[in-house]
């Protein structure tokens, strides 16, 4: 202490000499520290330029506008894909009473079982998947849709009928929600799906997050059905052929499965399994008859009945899982401005 006293200048000047070099030092690593945090971004700049370039189209001002102008005309066949859909659309489908719902099932079933006269050629007890109702009537509510099913299940059997069909194993239909007293998924009154999810479980640190996208809007409620019947395959041919070109109903087949309970012949005699050499296993004198010696025939092959089986003349057991699609006019699809 005494030192400084003594040497009040030299004292200053050393104190103002370590205050100027800790504030170097301070500003010198501050600086190294935001070099380094510039050096990070630029990199991370790079890496999106070098991403962004590898995009197919490169997102500039010139593609966004053909992007636009494409997705326009997509959108336009959306909307002409959308009205052909509706004309599928019944022009009410009003409720009935339940005495005369009642009443033109059982009309109804008769008519269809009349198509189908042989022996065992419908299961018993059939009653066009609507077995629920036999001496019952239905919600007053649900009359409407189901009057709307119905139908659509006369015409399904009269083209099975009248493409040939002979056998139907089985005809079952889901229950529709109005049944129970609910709307359609997704609408106001539907009934509550129960939750066994839980919750969602997050991406680990450095995952790629999958995008996130709105709920795409339903553009027909489903009304699935399942039939089972028998026929050769040109019958099967003809009567897929006039589901998928009605003009009044639209089914979209889910599942189609075909067994063939037949077991398909062998083609004939197994070869011998000395395979004999191209001359006749005469060596360099080429092939060598024998007098009085015949070569032996090989059995006929039923070639007939193979091609007859192997073609579908069989008769096949064919199970199909459809929907029959009600489509909604309210929905619309997005507009580019």
């Amino acid at each position: 202490m005494s030192w400084f006293k003594e040497n009040k200048f030299l004292g200053g000047l050393l104190v103002v000499t370590v205050l100027l070099a800790a504030i170097i030092i301070s500003f010198g690593m501050k600086a190294g520290t935001s070099l380094e945090e510039v050096q990070q971004q630029v990199a991370t700049k790079k890496a999106t330029l070098k991403k962004d370039k590898s995009l197919n189209p490169y997102p500039n001002p010139e593609n966004a506008k053909a992007k636009e102008a494409s997705l326009k005309k997509v959108l336009a066949k959306g909307k002409e894909a959308r009205e052909k859909l509706l004309a599928f659309v019944p022009e009410k489908t009003e409720n009935l009473s339940g005495k005369d719902f009642a009443t033109k099932l059982t009309d109804t079933v008769s008519r269809v079982t009349e198509l189908f006269p042989g022996e065992k050629a419908i299961p018993s007890g059939f009653y066009l998947g609507f077995k629920k109702y036999r001496g019952s009537q239905p919600k007053a509510e649900a009359t409407g849709v189901l009057n709307y099913q119905l139908d659509a299940m006369e015409y399904l059997l009269t083209q099975a009928s009248e493409a040939g069909v002979k056998q139907i194993e089985n005809l079952v239909r889901e229950s529709l929600p109005q049944e129970d007293g609910y709307g359609w998924p997704g609408t106001k009154n539907a009934k509550r799906q129960s939750g066994g999810g839980g919750r969602a479980k997050r991406p680990a640190p450095g995952a790629v997050r999958p995008p996130k996208f709105e709920k795409l809007p339903a553009i027909a409620h489903r009304m699935p059905v399942e039939f089972t019947f028998k026929a050769p395959e040109p019958v099967l041919r003809e009567f897929l052929k006039r589901m998928g070109n009605s003009d009044e109903y639209f089914f979209e087949t889910r599942i189609a499965r075909v067994l063939n309970p037949a077991s398909i012949p062998s083609a004939g005699k197994a070869a011998s399994s000395e395979k004999k050499s191209d001359d006749g296993g005469g060596g360099a004198f080429g092939a060598i008859e024998i007098e009085g010696e015949e070569t032996a025939e090989e059995e006929p092959v039923e070639s007939v009945k193979v091609l007859d089986k192997v073609s579908g003349g069989e008769e096949l057991t064919v199970y199909l899982r459809a929907d029959l699609l009600l489509f909604i006019e309210e929905e619309n699809l997005p507009e580019l401005k």
